[in-house]
């Protein structure tokens, strides 16, 4: 049996503790973003219009509707899909929980938003956390998750590129999302301005802290 040299180990290691601290991150920025009261990010819209229904715990639906688009991988890639890829459901566990705690966390220890200025500013953090999230698990290049698994498989099995995929991807989570509440809560709740706001300022965001912390944090990743 092959034997993992120290050095080899330790790149591993610091994989995995910059994956998972990406994903805490990007629930924070959800969290901080549910705590604008101006709306969710794309990917966490529908998880919280179904928490508002339901009145079940936002890291449940979250962990649930994730299991929903490892489902729906498989149905996109079929015979393609690969088996291992089944481990996103670890990580739609720990995300959702992660999102419950950062939730917890913000209701208890963040200032309640006294106008829309500060619900602004609550959306704009939330939009760094959630890129920086994003390119710290990136980075990791451990595992996908299932949001993005789906954009994969979508560009993949259709030949357009994976920035289209993602776009079609959030608007498609943003308008289902919006026809939940509407029809169960008769009004726009989780999805709002900040959602919009969020949808293209991610993306932005994310190049810019990519070209600010892409080569250091390889460096770190690597060595």
């Amino acid at each position: 049996m092959q034997r993992i040299d120290k050095k080899t180990a330790v790149c591993y290691a610091r994989r995995l503790v910059i994956y998972i601290l990406g994903m805490f991150i990007i629930a924070l920025g959800v969290s901080v973003s549910k705590a604008s009261d101006l709306g969710v990010a794309p990917v966490n819209s529908i998880p919280a219009v179904l928490s508002e229904i339901t009145n079940i715990d936002i890291g449940i639906c979250t962990t649930a509707i994730f299991i929903g688009f490892i489902l729906l991988q498989i149905c996109i890639m079929r015979r393609e899909y690969k088996i291992i890829n089944l481990l996103q459901i670890l990580c739609s566990t720990l995300f959702g929980y992660f999102v419950s705690l950062t939730n917890t966390l913000c209701t208890a220890f963040l200032p309640v938003c006294p106008n829309y200025f500060v619900q602004i500013l609550y959306i704009l953090i939330s939009i760094v956390l959630v890129a920086l999230g994003i390119l710290l698990y990136i980075e990791a290049d451990i595992m996908s998750m299932p949001a993005e698994g789906v954009m994969q498989a979508v560009a993949y099995k259709t030949g357009i590129a994976f920035s289209t995929a993602k776009l079609i991807f959030d608007w498609s989570v943003i308008i289902i999302a919006a026809v939940l509440s509407l029809v169960f809560l008769h009004s726009l709740v989780g999805v709002r301005e900040g959602t919009v706001i969020a949808a293209f300022g991610v993306g932005l965001c994310l190049k810019l802290i990519t070209r600010l912390l892409q080569k250091p944090l390889k460096r770190f990743l690597r060595e």
